[in-house]
């Protein structure tokens, strides 16, 4: 029967891409972890992992196995802890999604500080403004902002915010500061593909509907502000996003209060049926921290 130190080497090999990095990670020969996985996979008479001489590739039964082992380990460790039975570190990979902004305002930053104070931790990041599936896509824990549909996921509430309107002084200057919806229905708008569609308060507080005006879109939010910024045109824009460009003039907020649809709080998510780990408790806990001054 495998033991413990198999599922251990098993998810080493997959955190670490291989069976020499796994080795490594673990002090053991390349033969030792070939041998542990082989018995397990033997055991379990399934393939968990498919191997060449340059990469590791799990199987569809390897994904499920090593995202239920994994958990299971992970709170192994925790209750170990808990009762002194083991060091203080939060150690392991956790593998985290959000959007490119929250990273590059926020995260980034201080960074160096979550590094140093949890050294054995490593973080895979996806970054991106497109939608992840957390379960389909393996990821621990989800960073996400604006309303959330009922997904069947674990959610903390991070921080509030609001989605406004905003434009370059120089975009106002060239083309003028909207004043109804008339108007701003003829300016030009720099958009993620996904917001050409625009809901807004009329002064009576009616919903409108209209597509953006765009000349291009853009894919990402951090090159979206960018454009913005360059007066390419007016953006819709998380506040907490460009706090600073607004304090300084960089960017000027248009119509406040004309978005039908402005609230999007700051989300921190995890699939339903996954553990609670010191790993992502601590996580929470720093991803809290930054945006305390948002409060």
């Amino acid at each position: 029967m495998y033991n413990l130190s198999d599922l251990e080497t098993f998810i080493a090999v997959v955190e670490n891409k291989g069976v020499l990095a796994a080795a490594r990670e673990q002090r053991l020969s390349p033969a030792t972890v070939s041998h542990r996985l082989s018995k397990l996979e033997r055991e379990l008479a399934t393939v968990l992992v498919f191997r060449d001489s340059r990469r590791v590739r799990l199987s569809p039964a390897g994904e499920i196995f090593y995202t239920r082992v994994g958990a299971i380990m992970e709170a192994l460790r925790d209750a170990e802890h808990s009762i002194g039975a083991r060091s203080s570190s939060v150690s392991g990979l956790l593998r985290v999604t959000m959007p490119p902004w929250v990273f590059s305002k926020y995260v980034m930053p201080k960074l160096n500080e979550f590094e140093q104070a949890y050294p054995e931790l490593k973080l895979d990041f996806l970054i991106t403004d497109h939608f992840v599936n957390v379960v389909d896509d393996a990821q621990d824990v989800a960073i996400r902002v604006g309303k959330l549909n009922d997904s069947g996921l674990l959610s903390r509430k991070i921080v509030n915010n609001s989605r406004i309107l905003c434009a370059a002084p120089s975009y106002i200057e060239k083309y003028g500061m909207p004043e109804n919806l008339t108007q701003l229905s003829e300016h030009y708008w720099v958009c993620l593909p996904w917001q050409r569609q625009l809901k807004l308060f009329d002064e009576h507080k009616k919903i409108h509907t209209f597509n953006a005006k765009t000349r291009f879109t853009i894919s990402n939010s951090d090159n979206m502000t960018q454009a913005a910024i360059a007066g390419h045109g007016i953006a819709i824009k998380s506040k907490i996003a460009i706090n600073e460009d607004l304090k300084n003039g960089i960017l000027v907020e248009v119509m406040p209060g004309v978005m039908a649809q402005d609230d999007a709080p700051v989300w921190f998510l995890r699939p339903q049926n996954s553990l609670t780990t010191r790993k992502t408790d601590v996580f929470y806990d720093f991803m809290k921290s930054l945006f305390l001054s948002c409060e």
